[in-house]
């Protein structure tokens, strides 16, 4: 047992009944609660030579029942064994009756360590009764708390946490902090193995200000790991490797190898997710070396499948293929058949992509007769999926139906996440049967379901990426929608495609304000039950392959129970979608949760303005072109693999000061034969003069304006006027948002950073003059909190300072300002999870500062499929009507001639015109005529008439 939970919390044994002992006794148990292993076991050896001299048995037999706890401690299984069964056997000879309780308890958390949970069972029952006849509430405590973690391993969660609640009432009733400290770990472990990480929080706070009364900040290392475990459930990665970076160097102070082993792959895990494959196999390599060390063959095939997994990713599938192949070599040795399982679909799957069929059949067939050993729902669904994806990749579309078929009764009793799956496999075989009315139901269940698994939550054997999968379930059914001709449905399910970010991190930041509080809480809500229902796949799937090994009545009694809990919380949450449904109101639009309405979004067109929507497929991008008049669905002539190698290739030749000026490298033509020029073909852009981009994918890091058409010499930006919205159904509600009541405010300029960025005093001074009038606040006074009274009032606000992308979690990307006070709300961070309770009442927010337009993954590698999570598309969400921002760096020079260029055009023309003029001033300068130093900016909103001069600019 050495998941996790299992792992870090092996740390429940009791401290001695009685600490009148020898003096050296004393000190050697206090150095290891402090952490310091080793010396506490030489004063052990030391103490054991004094007392065997004597012929002290007591002494003896107390001293050799620390040193096997400690052996256990230090992950030497067999040796803490030994100790532990001698220990036992010099105190049953001797009567020691009173400290048998101890022995018991240890030699139950080797045998749970050694996954021997009868003997576990057994061992802490023995340890209750001894406690008790000795009436020591302590060795009690200790002794229940374990015999909870036992239960957990079982499935049995309901008798787990009744364990656990009478450990942690012993332990406070005894006063002892210590032990306490240790319950309210696992009890936080329960809540995150059990689908509620919310819960674990306070529990483990608790536990960790509990050590630190005591002077026990080593013992914070099972809680620091258990936090990772739940800031990782709540989608907080950046939270999640803190914790687990403090856990893995306090694992390593105190020489705790497992537990460095297991912190290790967890942050694995984390940059894995993350998209750091490098970083991710580095952790793997570290933990292996621990594993081989510690003999633990469980985990270092584990560890092997990872790897096997990431070097598939980074495409080298020999390499992948021979370290699952070592995987299963291992997990054979030992005789761990679900191990062997995975394994074997892993092969096949390696096999299957390199088109080595036989051997991926041979392995499929391998995996088939271990499912049916196993017997349990977890296994039957792995292997059907991997069957039918196989069968798809082939092209074979009536054996995907067939083994999905024979799945359906366990794929019906799981989560969301196979539900999506299977579903999207039953679109394509249908669609290529030509069965295309069965195709569109099908596909519209894998959408709604991909919609309530949100990304992060669930998990399956060989899931491919999550978000790639996503955007081509949500593709195919475009392409099944479009064969029926059902055009503005199949518009309607492109825009659902559009990024979630916002929305998915939106619950967890709230500050409680009372409009926003009662706008996002049935998204809260939500939230919750997903993490709830996921838990519990989980735990249902670990405790069906228990069951698999030891077969017995309690723990199928437990897994029904679960299968009820799970049916119970599915039909929570589907009560709470109609409820987020009907509150959406106009902020659902904008995080993209409400469905498109495409004859709202027609009629919020204006005759010069054309809609622009992409949806990145696997093998094309599909483009939808929106007029006031009709919807049309057109082809980009373009791959998502050969998409990417161009965006990115255009950012690395724009995002440089020394760009050439002209036209621009080639790939900005091939880009515009490819995105714009079919619609051109059309027709459909006839009379049009202003462009709404709703990008995708990759395409939310492409700077439009600068796309160029080379059979007229002009970039994009020369012909249209841009616009970029996180989604379609986001311009309705923005066009229909009411404007502020109260009198015009003048405009505040913020420039907290002269002297690192001297530019950005000039640029100050340049934007007061181009309106004629402005509050500069520069250096110290541009505060965080001006900021927020600034953005408060109906007044044009600019920015002119780093932004900072937090690829890891994008609700910590910040705007940097004065730092006057550590309060969070005049730190110099404002970051975006705190502008969410904001409410905003600026007419144009211009943030001229890097990166402020893009998602997480324009500080990345271009991962496929980020969400549109922008600090512009949470202005918009907080009450801006219109946002600037910023695609890359912009030297601080040119920044000040673009927003002196900017503001002088605002004085006749509305916001996103002002910023086109700009853009061509900028285009004939003799300087600045390069697209880095234009190219980048873009302009997010739903204002087409106001002219801001009445606002702010004057005479």
């Amino acid at each position: 047992m050495t998941s996790r939970g299992a792992v870090l919390l092996l740390i429940a044994c009791a401290a001695p009944r009685d600490s009148h002992g020898p003096p050296v006794l004393a000190m050697a148990e206090t150095l290891y609660y402090h952490g310091q292993i080793d010396s506490a076991r030489a004063l052990w050896r030391s103490e054991l030579e004094r007392a065997g001299a004597a012929g002290d048995s007591a002494a003896i037999a107390r001293v050799v029942t620390w040193l096997g706890i400690a052996a256990w401690k230090q992950g030497d299984l067999a040796e803490a064994r030994q100790l532990g069964e001698e220990a036992l056997a010099l105190k049953l000879r001797r009567g020691f009756a009173a400290d048998l309780a101890k022995s018991y308890n240890a030699l139950g958390l080797v045998a749970w360590h050694q996954a021997r949970l009868a003997d576990g069972d057994s061992l802490f029952g023995h340890a209750i009764v001894r406690a008790g006849t000795a009436r020591d509430a302590k060795a009690m405590a200790a002794a229940t708390n374990n015999l909870g973690l036992i239960r957990v391993e079982q499935g049995r969660f309901v008798a787990a946490r009744d364990d656990l609640e009478v450990a942690s009432r012993l332990a406070r009733e005894a006063g002892e902090t210590r032990l306490e400290g240790n319950v309210l770990t696992n009890l936080a472990m329960l809540d995150n193995r059990t689908g509620d990480p919310a819960a674990a929080i306070p529990a483990l706070e608790q536990a960790r200000a509990a050590y630190r009364r005591i002077g026990l900040g080593a013992q914070e290392q099972n809680a620091l790991g258990q936090l990772g475990e739940a800031y990782d459930a709540l989608g907080e990665p950046r939270l999640a490797i803190a914790a687990l970076d403090s856990a893995l160097s306090q694992a390593r102070a105190q020489g705790l190898r497992q537990e460095e082993a297991s912190d290790l792959e967890s942050l694995a895990r984390e940059y894995r997710k993350a998209g750091d494959l490098r970083r991710a196999l580095d952790f793997y390599a570290q933990a292996k070396a621990i594993d081989a060390e510690l003999e633990l063959e469980t985990e270092l095939g584990a560890d092997l499948r990872a790897e096997a997994e990431i070097y598939a990713a980074l495409g080298d599938l020999d390499l992948g293929s021979r370290h699952a192949a070592e995987a299963l070599t291992r997990h054979r040795k030992i005789d761990a058949p679900y191990e062997v399982f995975l394994d074997h679909l892993l092969l096949a799957d390696l096999d299957a992509r390199a088109h080595r069929d036989a051997e991926a059949d041979s392995e499929l067939a391998a995996a088939h007769a271990l499912a049916a050993r196993l017997d349990i729902r977890t296994a039957r669904v792995d292997v059907a999926l991997a069957e039918a994806r196989i069968a798809d990749a082939r092209g074979d579309a009536r054996r995907v139906l067939r083994g999905l078929a024979v799945a359906a009764p366990d794929l019906e009793r799981g989560g969301y996440d196979s539900e999506w799956q299977a579903a999207a496999l039953r679109t394509r075989a249908y669609t290529r049967l030509g069965r295309l009315e069965e195709a569109a139901a099908t596909g519209r269940a894998a959408v709604a379901a991909i919609e309530r698994v949100r990304g992060r939550f669930g998990s399956g054997a060989l899931r491919t990426a999550y978000l790639a999968d996503r955007a081509s379930a949500y593709a195919d059914l475009v392409g099944v929608l479009l064969r029926l001709r059902r055009v503005e449905e199949a518009f309607a399910t492109s825009d659902a495609a559009r990024g979630r970010a916002l929305l998915d991190h939106l619950a967890a930041s709230s500050d409680g304000s009372d409009t926003l509080a009662a706008a996002v809480q049935p998204l809260r809500d939500g939230a919750e039950l997903l993490r709830r229902i996921a838990g519990l796949v989980q735990q249902i799937d670990e405790s069906e392959r228990d069951l698999a090994a030891e077969p017995s009545a309690p723990e199928s009694a437990s897994v029904r129970l679960l299968y009820g809990e799970l049916a119970r919380a599915r039909s929570a949450y589907e009560a709470v979608l109609v409820q987020q449904a009907e509150r959406a109101g106009e902020l659902g639009p904008l995080l993209g949760e409400t469905a498109l309405d495409p004859a709202a979004v027609r009629g919020s067109l204006r005759p010069d303005e054309a809609l622009l929507e992409y949806l990145v497929a696997p093998d094309r991008v599909r483009l939808f072109v929106v007029t006031g008049a009709r919807v049309e669905s057109l082809d980009a002539p373009v791959s998502a693999e050969n998409l990417v190698s161009r965006v990115r290739l255009a950012r690395d030749l724009m995002g440089r000061p020394a760009a050439a000026a002209g036209p621009g490298p080639p790939v900005l033509a091939a880009l515009f034969e490819s995105l714009v020029r079919p619609a051109l073909r059309s027709g459909m852009l006839r009379g049009v003069r202003r462009l709404v981009v709703v990008p995708h994918d990759v395409l939310t890091y492409l700077p439009f304006a600068a796309l160029h058409d080379d059979s007229t010499s002009r970039y994009l930006i020369e012909d249209y006027t841009l616009a970029y919205l996180p989604s379609a159904a986001a311009l309705p509600a923005l066009r229909e948002r009411p404007r502020p009541a109260a009198a015009a405010s003048e405009a505040v300029v913020f420039a907290p950073l002269p002297d690192e960025l001297p530019a950005t005093r000039g640029e100050a001074m340049a934007v007061r003059d181009a309106l004629g009038r402005a509050t500069l606040r520069v250096g110290a006074s541009a505060t965080e909190r001006r900021f927020r009274a600034a953005v408060a009032v109906n007044g044009i606000v600019h920015v002119a300072s780093h932004g900072r992308l937090d690829a890891m979690n994008p609700m910590f990307s910040r705007i940097a300002f004065a730092p006057r006070s550590r309060s969070s709300d005049d730190d110099g961070r404002f970051e975006l999870h705190e502008l969410l309770g904001l409410s905003v009442a600026s007419p144009l927010v211009f943030l001229s500062g890097c990166e402020t337009g893009l998602g997480p993954a324009g500080s990345t590698d271009f991962a496929r499929g980020e969400d549109y999570a922008t600090l512009a598309q949470a202005f918009l969400f907080a009450g801006a009507r219109n946002v600037v921002a910023t695609l890359w760096r912009v030297e601080d020079g040119g920044a000040a001639v673009f927003a002196q260029a900017f503001y002088q055009q605002l004085r006749s023309a509305e916001p996103a015109e002002a910023l086109a003029r700009a853009q061509r001033e900028l285009l004939s300068h003799p300087r600045y005529s390069g697209p880095f130093y234009w190219g980048g900016y873009v302009f997010s909103g739903g204002e087409v008439a106001q002219n801001l001069t009445a606002l702010s600019v004057r005479p």
